[in-house]
């Protein structure tokens, strides 16, 4: 007597090759994130836009065809309708301003859009500490390699070194590092690495980063990371006030850095120009205050310049917020700051919750000097600011009525370490 298994067949076979497309898809998405690191630290500037675009493309279909797109949407809905509003915005501006708004505009809230989805794919097939490994290690290599590369070639050692990667800039450069560094200290706080191999490990890796850091000679990227680390440690478990002011002290003391910067030279410097170097930038933001003025709702859109040779941007996040997208596009960003601030409290993984906020921080520092449209495209700032805050936003995390706190005893910072 004989039985016909093809009922039986049929649903194995269907179950085999589901498994393999996700196996396929977790793979890609892995690959996809590996490539998107090494173009932050190893693709120069402009020279292989593929390379640095492609994968944010890749990961954002494929987020389409796991459902995390899907998920993400419904669950962080205000980020969404807040980039439809920047849209909105830009879009008066074009109908009802009197500063020409191109169609590329548009497009880089498109490319932070796609950039979403990816992190939301990554964060569903890599956990945080792969992530943190990933950024870490190529950062590390990056630097190495950049210090060698700076060693060989410069003529003068105590010259800036710019390091490899997508900046193509010694600011930019150091900001891609920062980010390593922080992955590198997240990774050293995690409760569940303290074994000497990973502890040694670690410490290999933070020796060149910090020593590319230096080289650079970037010093609102340094001061905002020597702010941001220590901070990390000390608000980890606060909440989204306390988180808020925090960025808030960040970019005042290395924008009232600049702003006397006159007196601390005089102070300091004696015949050091290297760390001395002037950088111009009072009477930078002098300009960016005037142009403000004369476009204070609406602003003057992304694609402005100054007509001058020496001024190429405002050198400053809020400053130029409002310079590009006026006082109600730095209204919106700042009630993004404090959404996406809320959710970092929330976050279950203390990892994350820790790189995050320390790179939020940093970031917020690091816009006291530099980085004039954190919306502007793909740029090293994908890696030390918007990177942190999407793998937040994408990660499970209790309702907001829900403590991020639990009730047991917070460790003192001397038990973590």
């Amino acid at each position: 007597m004989t039985f016909d298994t093809s009922p039986l067949t049929s649903p194995a076979i269907l179950i085999r090759k589901h498994l393999a497309d996700h196996r396929r898809i977790r793979v890609l998405s892995a690959a996809a994130f590996v490539l998107f690191v090494v173009a932050i630290f190893f693709a120069r500037g402009g020279k292989a836009p593929g390379l640095s675009v492609a994968p944010i493309f890749v990961g954002a279909l494929l987020a389409f065809a796991s459902g995390a797109a899907a998920e993400t949407l419904r669950r962080n809905m205000w980020l969404w309708l807040s980039l439809g509003f920047l849209l909105a915005w830009q879009a008066a501006g074009a109908l009802f301003g009197d500063m020409p708004r191109p169609i590329s505009d548009f497009s880089k809230v498109g490319l932070l859009a796609a950039f979403f989805l990816f992190a939301a794919q990554t964060s569903r097939v890599l956990n945080t500490r792969q992530i943190l490994w990933i950024i870490a290690c190529i950062g590390a290599a990056s630097a190495f390699l950049s210090i060698i590369v700076h060693i060989v070639k410069s003529p003068d050692l105590m010259d800036r070194m710019i390091p490899l990667g997508r900046g193509g800039n010694p600011i930019p450069g150091a900001g891609a590092l920062a980010s390593a560094l922080i992955a590198t200290v997240a990774l050293w706080v995690d409760e569940k690495g303290r074994d000497r191999r990973t502890m040694a490990i670690l410490l290999i890796l933070a020796v060149p980063l910090v020593a590319g850091l230096v080289l650079t000679q970037s010093r609102g990227p340094l001061v905002a990371l020597c702010l941001a680390l220590p901070l990390a440690f000390l608000l980890e478990r606060r909440g989204m006030f306390i988180v808020l002011m925090a960025c808030l002290a960040s970019w005042l003391i290395v924008t009232g850095l600049v702003i006397f910067e006159p007196n601390i030279k005089a102070v300091i410097c004696g015949s050091n120009i290297d760390w001395c170097r002037p950088s111009n930038r009072n009477e930078v933001w002098e300009r960016v205050r005037d142009q403000i003025a004369l476009h204070p709702i609406l602003g003057s859109g992304p694609e402005f310049r100054f007509p001058y040779e020496w001024l190429s941007h405002a050198h400053n996040g809020l400053f130029g917020i409002a310079l590009y997208f006026g006082l109600g596009g730095l209204v919106a960003s700042s009630l993004m700051a404090a959404g996406y601030a809320r959710c970092l409290t929330c976050t279950t993984d203390d990892t994350l919750r820790f790189f995050g906020l320390a790179s939020l921080i940093f970031a917020f520092g690091y816009m006291g000097a530099d980085l004039p449209n954190p919306f502007a495209f793909f740029n090293t700032h994908y890696l030390f600011m918007w990177l942190p805050i999407l793998l937040v936003l994408a990660r499970d995390r209790p309702p907001f009525n829900v403590q991020a706190t639990s009730s047991a005893p917070v460790p003192g910072i001397a038990q973590r370490i």
